[in-house]
C-alpha cells in the first residue's frame, strides 16, 4: 500500500510519512510520560536528554519502517560518493559547526561546573539520534520521493530540495507545545532553509550519512553550552530566537544556490539517474 501511494500520490505520500512521524514519536512521549507518572517518578531528577533518546529512536525506526516497506531500505547503506568527500561537498555546514562551537566555548560558558558525565553522554546521543531520525524521514523518504517524482533536472532539483525543505520546516511547528510561538515561527523558516542546504548535500553526495553526521553536529553545536552545563533546555532555546534568525535562512540558501550551480548538477544524475536538463 505504501508503495502504490508513493508511486501514485508522492507529496501525499510525504505528507503521510511526516505526520506518522510525529504522531509516533508524540505517542512514545505519551506513554513514557504516564509510565513515570504511575510509577510516582519526580519529573525533576529525570534525564530529560534520555527521553528524547528513546523517542528519537522510536523516529528513526518509523523512518526506516517507511524506506523498507518501499524498497528504499539500500539508502541506508548507499556509499555514493564515499562519507569523506561527502563531508568535503558538506565543508560549507562544517564551517559553521566549528565555529559555533568555537564561540559558544569562548564566550559562552557560565561560572559553574559541568553536568555529570552521563547527563553530557546522553546530550550527545540525543543529539547524534535526532539526526539520524530526522535525516532518514526528511532525506531518505521524503526528499528521495520528491526528486523522483520531480527529476533530476535543473528544476526538478530545486523544487525537490525547496519542497523537501518546507516540509522539514513545518514539522517543527510541534514546538509550539513548548517554546514560545514567536520563536517556533522563527525556527520553522530556518530549518526550512536548513533542510533544502542537507537535501542538496543529500543529492550532490549520494550518502544519506553524511547529512545524519552534519544535523548531529549541528545540533550539538548549537546547544552546546546548555548539554554541558544545563543552563537551557532546548524549549527555553527555541522561545529565545528573535527575528535576527531570518538572517540565518540567507546563510543556508547561499550555498544552496552554490551546491546546486548548473555544472554540478551532473553529479545529481550520476547518483540519482534520470537526465539533468542543459
Amino acid at each position: 500500500m505504501l508503495k502504490r501511494l508513493r508511486n501514485a500520490h508522492p507529496i501525499a505520500y510525504c505528507i503521510s510519512a511526516e505526520l506518522v512521524f510525529l504522531g509516533g514519536m508524540f505517542l512514545v512521549s505519551f506513554v513514557l510520560t504516564i509510565g513515570m507518572l504511575l510509577t510516582g517518578t519526580d519529573f525533576s531528577t529525570v534525564d530529560g536528554y534520555l527521553l528524547s533518546c528513546v523517542q528519537e529512536l522510536a523516529g528513526a525506526l518509523l523512518a526506516v519502517f517507511f524506506l523498507a516497506r518501499t524498497g528504499r531500505g539500500t539508502l541506508l547503506t548507499r556509499r555514493g560518493c564515499g562519507f569523506f568527500n561527502g563531508l568535503l561537498v558538506g565543508m560549507y555546514p562544517l564551517f559553521l559547526i566549528g565555529w559555533s562551537a568555537f564561540s559558544a566555548l569562548m564566550y559562552g560558558r557560565p561560572d559553574q561546573p559541568l553536568l555529570p558525565l552521563g547527563r553530557i553522554l546522553s546530550f550527545l546521543a540525543n543529539m547524534f539520534l535526532v539526526g539520524a531520525a530526522e535525516e532518514f524521514l526528511f532525506r531518505g523518504v521524503i526528499a528521495e520521493t520528491l526528486l523522483e517524482h520531480c527529476g533530476t533536472s535543473r528544476a526538478g532539483v530545486w523544487k525537490a530540495c525547496l519542497l523537501s525543505g518546507v516540509l522539514f520546516g513545518a514539522a517543527h511547528l510541534t514546538n509550539l507545545a513548548s517554546s514560545a510561538a514567536f520563536g517556533v515561527l522563527m525556527q520553522c523558516c530556518f530549518t526550512a532553509a536548513l533542510g533544502a542546504l542537507f537535501a542538496a548535500i543529500y543529492f550532490r553526495t549520494g550518502n544519506l550519512w553524511v547529512v545524519v553526521f552534519l544535523h548531529g553536529a549541528m545540533d550539538v553545536a548549537s546547544l552546546l553550552i546548555g548539554g554541558l552545563y544545563g543552563t537551557t533546555t532546548v524549549a527555553e532555546s527555541v522561545s529565545s530566537y528573535d527575528a535576527s534568525m531570518l538572517l540565518t535562512v540567507l546563510v543556508y540558501l547561499i550555498p544552496l544556490v552554490f551546491l546546486l550551480r548548473k555544472k554540478k548538477l551532473p553529479e545529481v544524475q550520476l547518483y540519482w539517474g534520470g537526465v539533468v536538463k542543459k
